[in-house]
């Protein structure tokens, strides 16, 4: 389960034992979402745990936020056709030139809008007729498989054994629910029923996707390529701390952060800061280097394990001194950007896998 969970590298080893947990949402820069977004209060319990959170970790889905703050990802609540194009295009980041099928009912402007114009002209969605997309109606189980095998063609092999549901007639959708199931994809509501017509759920959808994005393997990265953009984000906070350019944090972030960790490290950033400002003296001292070892990799999300890394902090104050060493190991999460750029979205310490 997530709580607040600081990264390894060496500006955040400071919150392990001088400040406190650091929840300031006081965030600044526009695109940085503020924190209490990454933390929905109704899935600590839910079977789909993981993949609702790493989702919303890495900025490919996002809660509703009620009159009080409070921020929800209803999981269990069917999920609209235009929803679900929209958490597909985000997560493969898909781009397109062309004006796509016009639909009567998709205005311009609509935030679905863009993102149905993208997937209708690459082929993945088509309209509930000629004219009308029916971007309020409720997605059934069986257009879901559709779509997600349409979207994955290219970078999945949809190979394995076949799962046969007597429920699924003998429409466009069965090969696409056949295909999916082969690749571990789709999963029947039991091992008889599919359940092709009933609406799915937000959970549901979240789910099929993650596996999918798992089973990607056309562009397949180079493990040099994703421990670099670790290597390097440490180098550049070294930088920083050495020369004492504190202003150049945020610029660093953008840099090499997205999702969750972005605007963590933005809120924890704002906090150091005021510390500094309040007089405190801040050193740190890499005392062993973290070897880096890719666990899980596919076209656009890596899972990288770090271990045997260690810093000293230390910090002084009206001449009282503080120091501790703070071992670095832990699990990263990074994510590949429009640019072909990784970064990481996420960091889990050991102690608290």
């Amino acid at each position: 389960m997530k709580n607040v969970y600081f990264r390894s590298s060496i500006f955040f080893l400071l919150s392990l034992f001088l400040i406190s947990p650091l929840y300031s949402t006081q965030v600044k820069a526009a695109e940085i979402s503020p924190l209490e977004m990454y933390f929905p209060t109704d899935i600590e319990e839910h079977w789909a745990y993981y993949e609702l959170d790493n989702f919303v970790n890495a900025d490919l889905l996002r809660g509703y936020v009620d009159q009080e703050g409070t921020v929800t990802l209803k999981p269990n609540n069917a999920i609209s056709r235009a929803e679900f194009v929209s958490i597909l295009v985000r997560a493969l980041d898909l781009t397109s030139d062309s004006p796509g099928t016009t639909f009567t009912d998709v205005e311009q402007g609509k935030w679905y809008a863009d993102s149905v114009r993208i997937a209708s002209s690459l082929g993945i969605v088509n309209g509930i007729s000629e004219t009308k997309f029916g971007p309020n109606q409720l997605i059934k189980r069986g257009e879901i498989a559709a779509l997600v095998v349409r979207a994955f063609s290219s970078s999945i092999n949809f190979e394995g054994e076949m799962d046969t549901y007597p429920d699924v007639p003998d429409y466009y959708a069965k090969p696409f629910i056949s295909q999916a199931s082969q690749a571990g994809i789709v999963r029947g509501v039991t091992t008889t029923e599919f359940k092709p017509f009933s609406n799915a759920k937000r959970s549901e959808a979240v789910v099929m996707l993650q596996r999918a994005l798992d089973l990607q393997n056309s562009e397949i990265p180079e493990d040099s390529l994703l421990t670099a953009a670790i290597l390097d984000s440490e180098e550049k906070e070294n930088q920083i701390f050495k020369e004492k350019a504190y202003d150049q944090f945020d610029a660093a972030y953008a840099q090499f952060y997205t999702g969750y960790y972005l605007a963590l490290s933005h809120s924890s950033s704002e906090e150091l800061l005021a510390l500094i400002d309040q007089g405190y003296e801040v050193e740190m001292e890499k005392v062993s280097d973290q070897k880096l070892k890719v666990v899980q990799k596919a076209d656009r999300f890596a899972v990288i394990e770090s271990s045997g890394g260690s810093y000293k902090a230390t910090t002084t104050i009206d001449n009282e001194t503080n120091t501790e060493t703070v071992a670095t190991d832990g699990i990263y999460y990074l994510k590949k950007m429009n640019d072909d750029s990784w970064k990481v979205y996420m960091y889990y310490q050991d102690e608290q896998q």
